[in-house]
């Protein structure tokens, strides 16, 4: 075998938000004499509406059909020769993989070394379902763990994985870019838009961001709107991305003035509602999005549901954001108390600030190299 190991990575598909963290990696593994390959495939049509998805370079990137079956809900992506080629295989825990039972029965067999990386659960699914079952018979299935979060390190070890083979990546995506373009906006672009978009100079201005589909609870977040709008009149609410839901943020922007659908934006073009906004807004799903209103130093508001991913454990209460009952009214009190409060709002302002330097993608790639490198440590052969 050669001297230098080598590490394949398998994704669905590439988001646009994952390439920092992958040229990050492969450099710094490659410090350490560790070769690192990306295969993905091209998304699935209804994945493809997202609109962020992405290429790879070739250097580190290999890209391989997807064969999607029973309504895009299995995947096959012909893997053979860069699985028979690696040291490591670093694979989602999702059933959809059929690549995933074979990887599963090869690391039974000891003719491949399998590590998992993710969730350790689908926090969206039904506990008792069968595909959670049998996520969980799998769970310790594999030589190695990459953790998104502690919360998911610890549900691991619970399942009796064992803790010296969890690594716990703190899930994380570049802000460095984002902040840039933040600094880069000044006042006479910020007055400018709101003058295109019809929204007063001193306004309260509510932001969601992110993808629109149904865990993001986007009629919640009208509803919930409309309260706000009762209390405090000025109030304007900007929603930011696409998806399955985009039809009907289109409907309420074309009959409510006051809320404005512009579509995805990336780049400086979404940094300058980030500067305009003065609170995030996700009353469901909270997942990365939730370090880019950090990054703007925007306190994020969301609810107490169970279908949060792991970075929700990101979110401090009081401190960088406020976590609601699961019902309009009080999400509507709590943000109007937080728009009208400036002292309170400063203070999340200033905590959202604070956690922007802890969770950075720096400190992702270094937990995931030091990671693969303890597990060649542990398995040299």
């Amino acid at each position: 075998m050669s001297s230098v190991k080598k590490v394949v990575i398998i994704q669905a598909v590439c988001k646009q938000y994952r390439v920092p963290f992958f040229e990050g990696l492969c450099h710094a593994l490659g410090q350490e004499g560790i070769e690192l390959k990306i295969a993905y495939s091209a998304p699935s049509k209804t994945e493809s509406l997202k609109l962020d998805n992405v290429d790879l370079g070739s250097k580190y990137g290999v890209k391989v059909p997807a064969y999607w079956f029973f309504n895009d809900k299995l995947l096959f992506q012909p893997l053979l020769g860069e699985i028979l080629n690696s040291d490591l295989v670093i694979v989602e825990l999702a059933n959809k993989h059929i690549i995933n039972y074979f990887l599963l029965i090869a690391s039974s067999l000891k003719l491949k070394k399998i590590a998992f990386w993710g969730h350790g659960r689908n926090r969206q699914a039904k506990e008792k379902g069968i595909s959670e079952w049998f996520k969980k018979k799998t769970l310790s299935r594999v030589d190695w763990w990459f953790a998104y979060t502690q919360g998911t390190a610890e549900y691991l070890i619970a399942q009796d994985v064992p803790a010296r083979e969890v690594t716990i990546v703190q899930n994380s995506v570049s802000t460095q870019e984002f902040q840039g373009s933040l600094l880069r906006i000044d006042e006479k672009t910020l007055q400018a838009e709101r003058q295109r978009l019809g929204i007063k100079d001193d306004a309260p201005i509510g932001l969601f961001c992110g993808g629109l589909y149904s865990e993001k609870r986007l009629e919640f977040l009208i509803e919930a709107a409309k309260l706000v709008k009762k209390k405090i009149l000025d109030f304007e609410l900007i929603i930011i991305g696409s998806g399955p839901d985009s039809p009907f943020v289109k409907e309420v922007s074309e009959q409510l003035s006051w809320v404005h659908y512009l579509g995805s934006k990336f780049g400086i073009e979404k940094a300058i509602y980030f500067r305009i906004a003065q609170v995030f807004l996700m009353p469901g799903l909270v997942g990365l999005a939730i370090l880019d209103a950090f990054a703007a130093s925007l306190p994020i508001v969301t609810t107490d549901i169970s279908t949060h991913s792991p970075e929700i454990e990101y979110l401090e209460d009081g401190v960088n954001g406020f976590i609601t009952e699961n019902n309009s009214g009080a999400y509507a009190a709590v943000v109007t108390n937080l728009l009208i409060d400036d002292e309170l709002l400063s203070r999340l302002q200033q905590g959202a600030t604070c956690s922007s330097g802890r969770y950075t993608l720096q400190a992702m790639i270094e937990n995931f190299k030091t990671g693969i490198v303890k597990f060649f440590t542990n398995f040299p052969a």
